[in-house]
């Protein structure tokens, strides 16, 4: 991935994280045998702002959007299927290949 991919995909990230990062009422769908709502969120941004893992945090807030009922306004929705054209997959779950666009050999 370029630089210029790589920011856009930050950027796009960071977008929706603030918004989910807002949505502190959601806390009771996260923890038990999973992390808990703040300890996903700070994991999220670790794998997006220190370790430049954007893949990690994309599927990660996919995971996250998929376990609570977050709203997200019109561009962070935008903004998440953009992130994930760019990447060029959903996740690394066989039920999603049909997205993988990544060359694999």
């Amino acid at each position: 991935m370029n630089r210029e991919i790589a920011a856009a995909v930050q950027a796009r990230l960071r977008c929706i994280l603030e918004e989910m990062r807002e949505q502190t009422h959601l806390s009771r769908h996260f923890g038990g045998e999973s992390l808990t709502f703040h300890d996903a969120m700070d994991q999220i941004t670790e794998y997006l702002e220190e370790a430049g893992e954007f893949g990690i945090a994309y599927e990660s807030i996919v995971a996250s959007l998929e376990q609570a009922p977050f709203v997200l306004t019109g561009k962070a929705a935008v903004s998440l299927l953009e992130a994930g054209l760019l990447l060029g997959y959903k996740s690394d779950d066989p039920k999603d290949t049909v997205y993988d666009r990544r060359n694999t050999e």
